[in-house]
């Protein structure tokens, strides 16, 4: 793809303070299936160039201030090495928006565990066709299959803050959990038969909450995200995440995003990490309207 004369996020980086602040985290280690997703950091920094500084509905994004802290590294391991991007994030003013590119699913363990830090009493909408709860799976206890139980675990974040949204393939063992701890599971199939009402479902859970949302690409169907770990057949549009992230997240205070499990070796024409890219921006979009709002409602109180 030629990029020549193109700057990276859309040339949104620079100003002080910074709106959005970007960080990678290149790990692997946890994935079985096919590793690949420590070389999407890179590759969506490559082509953020070609996306404009606006959203699909016309709304600027200019003005919008974006620093990237470029890499965390967590190790060889992310069982001992997860407290290191954790550390870093962690700093980050809790005015600025966190958006985090994985890396494998674990690597919300450190995003999490940061954010929840930067925002006490932080709730978390995870977005994958997998739940990612099992306390063992595939041969350890920090595989891609248990990546939100250690992220609960790590960060303290209550299982009953959690909402997932997009499920389609489980163990019974996360069923269990996920009934036990009062978290709320919502569907691919349920999102595909009413969006809007699946949307409000979720609204409803997170309004007034300040919200983390952690995306596994999976979550789309692999006709719309074929770079990836585990494609699941049965998944969203990219259409269906838009409106699914808009609907759901419409009464709440968005905080921080994470893209993970793109996976550039797999992917076909970069179709998966063009789609990770226009679900960053949109989201930006979301931030910066909610944001205005609020401006514009302190001002009318004046």
């Amino acid at each position: 793809m030629n990029l020549e004369g193109l700057r990276p996020w859309a040339g949104l980086v620079g100003g002080d303070p910074p709106d959005v602040v970007v960080a990678g985290i290149v790990y692997d280690g946890s994935a079985v299936y096919r590793k690949g997703a420590a070389k999407a950091p890179q590759r969506i920094r490559q082509l953020s160039a070609v996306m404009p500084p606006v959203t699909e509905e016309g709304h600027l994004l200019t003005g919008l201030h974006v620093q990237d802290l470029g890499d965390l590294d967590p190790g060889d391991e992310i069982e001992t090495g997860w407290m290191g991007p954790m550390q870093r994030l962690a700093q980050v003013p809790s005015e600025a928006f966190v958006t985090v590119l994985g890396g494998d699913h674990c690597t919300a363990i450190s995003t999490l565990s940061a954010q929840v830090r930067r925002h006490p009493g932080l709730s978390v909408l995870w977005v994958d066709a997998h739940p990612d709860l099992c306390d063992f799976s595939r041969g350890g206890s920090w595989t891609c299959g248990c990546a939100l139980r250690r992220a609960l675990e790590a960060s303290g974040i209550e299982a009953s803050r959690v909402v997932i949204a997009g499920g389609r393939d489980y163990d019974p063992e996360e069923l269990e959990y996920i009934a036990k701890n009062g978290i709320l599971l919502v569907s691919s199939a349920e999102i595909a038969r009413d969006l809007p009402a699946a949307a409000r479902k979720i609204s409803e859970r997170l309004a007034g909450q300040k919200v983390h949302v952690s995306f596994d690409i999976d979550v789309l169907d692999p006709a719309f995200a074929p770079g990836t770990e585990i494609p699941s057949g049965g998944g969203l549009s990219t259409r269906q995440a838009l409106e699914l992230l808009r609907g759901a997240t419409a009464q709440a205070r968005l905080v921080g995003f994470d893209v993970v499990e793109v996976s550039p070796p797999y992917d076909n024409g970069d179709i998966t990490t063009l789609a990770a890219l226009k679900l960053i921006f949109e989201v930006w979009g979301m931030v910066k309207a909610s944001r205005e709002a609020h401006l514009s409602e302190l001002r009318g109180k004046r």
